[in-house]
């Protein structure tokens, strides 16, 4: 009910329940020992509402290892309370309604005499080959999908990672924390990451605190690219508001940022900006690696200003990447999520709030102190969700048309860009309206690429390769910064997290990230994107340099992986108490 009910259109579902319901009968049908069933009955109540509560905070089941601390739960025995339901009582009663009908229409039936021992083998020979004969239309599908560890992978994303439980069972939720290798943090691993880390020179912002603001707004644009922005086709403007935005004396503008996200898309973008780190190798670190410690842009805001909050605002819920889990992680205070905003406005093919609606009730949280920190600073993070593919616009909301020349989807991209222009547009107008954005900085950023695998097609289309660009760019806008600056060299979204640092004075955080800054002069003039391509100017830089860079993808996923952070943290808050003492 929290997450979606796709997995009842799924074939798995069905088999694996099927198989595992044989599997919990048998006692029942081979022996007919209704007592012991009864027992695996509540046995099997116990673990789905086990799960059921533990899913309505961490929208998955609960890990292998997390068994073995189940004592932990009576320092949380009020959270716990919190995570149950009424309808949660339907399993201990149908489990009570079973029990009471065995003892009525059955115990009391004398004629009912106990099973023939000698029929017994013969029974739980067929049964076991019933079993089998079950079992095989799984494996052959898992077969086909390279094995059940790549297919439960599989569903590692936005939507689908609470599909694989009803979809596997729990049972095979456990198998695969049983399957996975241990993941273990060794003095090897630790000296790697330290070897990579202290490569980099030193470095301290040329900017001086005085010019830096004591709040923040961070809009991920979702799917925004660079070329769309001053760009005119066929007469129109497809973005004039940040057409706009650009030419104003205190904006720093970059249109060749690289889309560094990889398998978790979007919730990827949020890893990259807050915390400096590039993505896992495979799928979602939120759902994967929801645990490690995140150092974050938001942490290091609220330990220099001590009385801040943090905010992180989306329209969609909170399950999506697994958001309830990782934005706290990540230092914010509250994910103000679906139900907290009013749907209007219905974009795309799941009638999402559209970019317009989502921004005006952002602001107007903003003017209510909702999502505001009055008395103190406040670090504010908005994720729209218009442009997310396949860029549907209702007909009532759009502003420019294009003919039938241009390319379907890119038509249907340029329209939806020029939606997300006017809702950024009119967030800005009125913020700027606000006497609290004169102490404000406003970063705008594109969350990743949006055409894919489309943009190749595109570029070799007559009408398609003179609009649009061969390089997957976001653009990154900074607004109200302390000069006006035109970044016009290649960099990652890596170096958003240090340049955002250096700009919110919070230079001195201990993790300073895998990225540099665009105000470091040193800053190299490439960058390395997810397959691992050099993109940009390599000019003079030693070759050398250019592996550093690529290694900074496996040192990264690493660092997440095997908790690099954490231990670190750890160690200091360790020498901090030490000091103290």
């Amino acid at each position: 009910m929290l997450s979606t009910f796709t997995p009842f259109s799924k074939v798995e579902t069905y088999l694996g329940t099927l198989l595992v319901s044989l599997f919990l009968l048998l006692p029942l049908v081979c022996f007919r020992t209704v007592k012991v069933t009864l027992v695996i009955f509540v046995l099997m109540d116990c673990l789905f509402i086990a799960n059921l509560m533990y899913f309505r905070t961490y929208f998955t089941a609960i890990p292998l290892d997390s068994y073995l601390l189940a004592a932990n739960l009576t320092d949380f025995s009020s959270s716990v309370s919190d995570s149950m339901r009424i309808a949660d009582a339907f399993f201990p009663l149908s489990t009570l309604f079973s029990g009471v009908l065995w003892w009525r229409y059955y115990r009391e039936k004398k004629e009912v005499q106990p099973v023939n021992g000698d029929k017994t083998p013969f029974v739980f020979v067929r049964y076991i080959c019933l079993i089998l004969l079950v079992s095989l239309f799984p494996a052959i599908k898992l077969w086909s999908q390279n094995g059940f560890k790549a297919a439960y992978e599989r569903l590692q994303d936005a939507y689908l990672h609470t599909c694989n439980i009803p979809m596997y069972t729990i049972f095979g939720s456990l198998y695969y924390d049983y399957s996975c290798d241990n993941i273990t943090y060794t003095p090897e691993i630790k000296n790697r990451i330290d070897s990579w880390l202290t490569r980099r020179t030193d470095y301290k912002s040329v900017l001086p605190k005085v010019y830096t603001r004591e709040n923040c707004i961070i809009i991920l644009a979702e799917s925004l690219e660079s070329w769309v922005l001053n760009k005119t086709v066929e007469g129109q403007e497809i973005t004039p508001n940040l057409n706009r935005i650009l030419k104003d004396s205190s904006v720093i503008y970059a249109p060749h940022v690289l889309s560094q996200v990889k398998g978790g898309r979007s919730i990827d973008a949020q890893l990259l900006v807050n915390t400096g780190l590039l993505p896992i190798s495979s799928g979602p670190y939120s759902i994967k690696f929801p645990d490690s410690y995140y150092p974050s842009l938001a942490k290091a805001f609220k330990k220099k200003h001590k009385d801040s909050e943090a905010y992180s605002l989306t329209v969609d819920k909170p399950m999506v990447w697994n958001q309830c889990v990782i934005t706290p992680a990540m230092g914010y205070d509250s994910l103000v999520s679906k139900n907290c905003f009013i749907k209007e406005e219905p974009v795309g093919s799941r009638g999402q709030v559209g970019d317009r609606a989502f921004l005006r009730q952002c602001l107007k949280k903003i003017q209510n102190n909702e999502v505001w920190n009055e008395s103190g600073n406040t670090f504010l993070q908005c994720i729209t969700y218009s442009g997310h593919n396949p860029f549907l616009l209702p007909d009532s909301l759009k502003k420019v048309f294009f003919s039938p020349e241009v390319p379907e989807v890119l038509n249907n991209y340029m329209t939806m860009a020029n939606y997300t222009d006017r809702a950024l547009g009119e967030f800005v107008t009125q913020l700027r309206a606000d006497s609290r954005f004169d102490n404000t900085l406003v970063m705008i950023m594109g969350d990743h690429e949006a055409l894919g695998t489309v943009r190749k097609e595109l570029c070799n289309d007559p009408v398609g390769k003179q609009i649009v660009s061969d390089k997957s760019f976001v653009p990154l806008i900074i607004l109200n910064a302390p000069f006006n600056l035109y970044h016009g060299k290649v960099m990652g979204q890596i170096d958003v997290y240090p340049t955002l640092l250096d700009l919110l004075g919070l230079n001195d955080y201990w993790w300073r990230g895998i990225g540099e800054s665009i105000l470091d002069s040193h800053k190299a003039n490439f960058e390395v994107d997810p397959q691992l391509n050099i993109v940009g100017d390599t000019t003079g830089v030693p070759e050398e340099d250019i592996k550093v860079a690529k290694k900074a993808w496996e040192i990264s996923d690493m660092i997440i992986r095997y908790d690099y952070l954490g231990h670190v943290h750890d160690q200091d808050k360790k020498a901090g108490i030490a000091a103290v003492k």
